[in-house]
């Protein structure tokens, strides 16, 4: 117990660490997100082994929690992750985002209780199947855990205040149907608006978004429009309407921002998107070197664990390397242990 301890301990310097020189860090965030998680059912099964040896009653109490509370809380998650995803589809249409939700639900109902038997199996299965069986377990439950741990640094990064008199910021653009903004892209300006209107001295408002193939017009138009039926200056923003991702959203809003200011590096820079989309676009940011905080605007409840599963897949995906990584690793352990 004391060396599960002493692990949890140094993840957590690490991830601090990590996170002091830029709280923007992927690596540090789902680190520490691991170290939370691990630590509260570190503390969760300490706490029922301690219960359990008192007396009978107690003994009682923790078999009720863990034969029968534990896998009834799993089970609702599961089928709320499943039920979403019907929802999701009535709201939003048939697609393939629409389905993430209901694969998570089904793939922890499925997987978790797979692992528990072969653990507790004594049936005689192959060496070569059972190493297989469990190195696709844990590789699939170690990206459930990295994928809980991404929501919970998400909601951590979000939750920090942004301090200081604010220079400018970005609004994300999101697709569009007319000249209007949408339901979604109105809610990152409302969002960055809140920001606009704390300051005598307004920021500058970069409204940043190309135009797709089956746009009327680039999104930034859009933004711009909006803006300006706020009540806000023309003068007040900058329009950047050629990205056609969250990188370029980046990449270009700096060049713009650079333009219209060189002293870029002493200016205080926000970002305003969805919520779900705050966490990757700050990594965005840290990678065209752009020294920007985000802020996450509200999205509809039953849109939200689908865009959050394709933001965590996306984040795979950007960092490959490190996605295969882990699945080296998984082998190796599975490998060593057999």
């Amino acid at each position: 117990m004391i060396y599960l301890f002493s692990i949890l301990l140094i993840l957590l310097a690490v991830s601090l660490l990590l996170l002091k020189r830029d709280r923007r860090s992927i690596l540090g965030g789902l680190l520490l997100g691991v170290t939370l998680l691990l630590s509260l059912l570190f503390i969760f099964f300490t706490s029922l082994f301690i219960l359990s040896e008192h007396n009978i009653i107690n003994s009682f109490t923790t078999l009720i929690i863990v034969y029968l509370v534990v896998p009834i809380v799993v089970l609702a998650i599961c089928v709320g992750l499943i039920f979403n995803s019907g929802l999701m589809r009535h709201k939003e249409g048939k697609s393939l985002v629409a389905k993430l939700s209901i694969g998570l639900g089904l793939n922890i109902l499925i997987v978790l209780p797979f692992t528990l038997y072969l653990l507790s199996t004594t049936r005689q299965i192959p060496f070569w199947i059972l190493g297989i069986l469990f190195f696709l377990c844990i590789t699939d439950l170690l990206f459930v855990l990295l994928f809980t741990s991404y929501l919970v640094y998400s909601w951590i990064y979000q939750s920090i205040p942004i301090k200081g008199v604010i220079d400018y910021i970005i609004v994300l653009g999101s697709g569009i149907r007319s000249e209007e903004v949408s339901p979604l892209l109105k809610s990152r300006l409302d969002k960055a608006l809140s920001y606009y209107h704390q300051w005598d001295e307004q920021p500058i408002l970069v409204v940043s978004g190309g135009q797709g193939p089956d746009e009327p017009i680039s999104e930034a138009a859009a933004m711009k429009k909006y803006l300006l039926s706020q009540g806000v200056a023309a003068n007040n923003i900058l329009v950047e309407d050629r990205s056609v991702n969250t990188y370029q959203n980046m990449l270009y809003s700096k060049e713009l921002i650079k333009q219209h200011d060189p002293a870029i590096a002493e200016k205080k820079i926000i970002f305003s998107t969805s919520n779900y989309h705050v966490l990757r676009a700050a990594g965005f940011a840290k990678r065209v070197h752009l020294k920007a905080e985000g802020v996450g605007a509200p999205t509809a409840l039953y849109f939200l664990p689908s865009a959050l599963i394709r933001e965590f897949i996306g984040l795979l995906v950007q960092y490959k390397w490190g996605t295969l990584f882990l699945v080296f690793l998984c082998a190796f352990l599975v490998f060593w242990a057999f």
